[in-house]
């Protein structure tokens, strides 16, 4: 599908689940021009790419959109909302979690390119994003058309796609719809039937239980509520193509340099990898502590069978 396509057909309305929404914004910018200047370090270039830290601190606010889809789908989640934005506040230490992703990237591989152009690299990936978000909000149908020609470009096009399937951001993206999905079940389970018997559960029962949640969760294609994984994961490939067609060839050069090397593809890995360990560590420890919530919600709003 065309780039011009999807501004006509709102591709940001699909998107809106991307938690590396503030990586749009000029603070990301100028936060990646100052990398410039600074240590030059090849992992922090990487984890400012990848837009860890974005994500992390994103996710808690998530759940105001979640329960929007849930309501659209006429669940209800007014009262359960505000149980589940504490429980998410409380376990996604976006700070602790980027020190423990931070850990694993800077243990894994070598610095592969030279960190200095890769920085440089990054404050380009930068700017490409600030643009292509402008381009989203003005509709511009010309800047649109110029990344639509650079990507059916038969010499850039093939490099600038491949270059995206190397990237972390789509398995990132996964791994914040398994969040989502986390969420969006939370919320359900106010509304079921045995809602008041599995609040009840024991706490160590209830933790006992969570790594099954979170596996069913990862493995299921069907009824995926509120984002598909793959739909999120195609969403964030196409972000990350039109973002790179709008880079300076040299600096795409880095990148590639970088992502198709032992040392970028190991840095690459640790940092997927230890990304969807904390944040199964953080949804497990947020299911516990809402449905422990949820059970002091049923002591004050007892079902009505229980009211007579």
């Amino acid at each position: 599908m065309l780039l011009t396509d999807f501004l006509k057909r709102g591709l940001m309305g699909r998107m809106r689940w991307s938690l590396v929404a503030a990586a749009f914004t000029g603070a990301m910018v100028a936060s990646a021009a100052a990398m410039v200047g600074a240590s030059g370090s090849t992992d922090q270039s990487l984890l400012e790419i990848e837009a860890v830290s974005s994500r992390l601190s994103a996710t808690p606010g998530a759940v105001g959109s979640v329960a929007k889809a849930a309501a659209d789908r006429s669940v209800p989640a007014s009262d359960a909302q505000p149980l589940l934005e504490t429980a998410a506040r409380s376990s996604f230490d976006a700070d602790g979690m980027f020190a423990e992703i931070s850990k694993a990237v800077a243990e894994a591989g070598s610095d592969a390119v030279d960190p200095r152009a890769f920085a440089k690299a990054a404050a380009a990936w930068h700017e490409g994003q600030a643009k292509v978000a402008r381009m989203y909000q003005a509709q511009d149908q010309v800047a649109a058309k110029e990344i639509e020609t650079r990507l059916a470009d038969p010499d850039k096009g093939p490099g600038i796609k491949a270059l995206a399937d190397l990237m972390a951001g789509p398995d990132l993206a996964v791994e914040s719809a398994v969040t989502w999905q986390t969420m969006y079940l939370s919320l359900e389970a106010l509304s079921s039937a045995d809602a008041e018997k599995l609040a009840s559960v024991s706490q160590d029962k209830l933790q006992s239980e969570m790594n099954g949640v979170i596996a069913s969760l990862r493995a299921r294609s069907e009824n995926e509520k509120p984002l598909p994984k793959d739909m999120a994961r195609a969403d964030e490939k196409a972000r990350l193509t039109f973002v790179l067609a709008t880079m300076p060839p040299e600096d795409l050069s880095v990148l590639t340099e970088f992502y198709e090397s032992s040392g970028g593809k190991a840095k690459r890995d640790a940092l997927v990898e230890s990304y969807r360990r904390v944040s199964d560590q953080a949804n497990k420890q947020m299911l516990g502590q809402y449905f422990q919530a949820l059970a002091e919600y049923f002591k004050t709003h007892p079902r009505p069978q229980q009211q007579q």
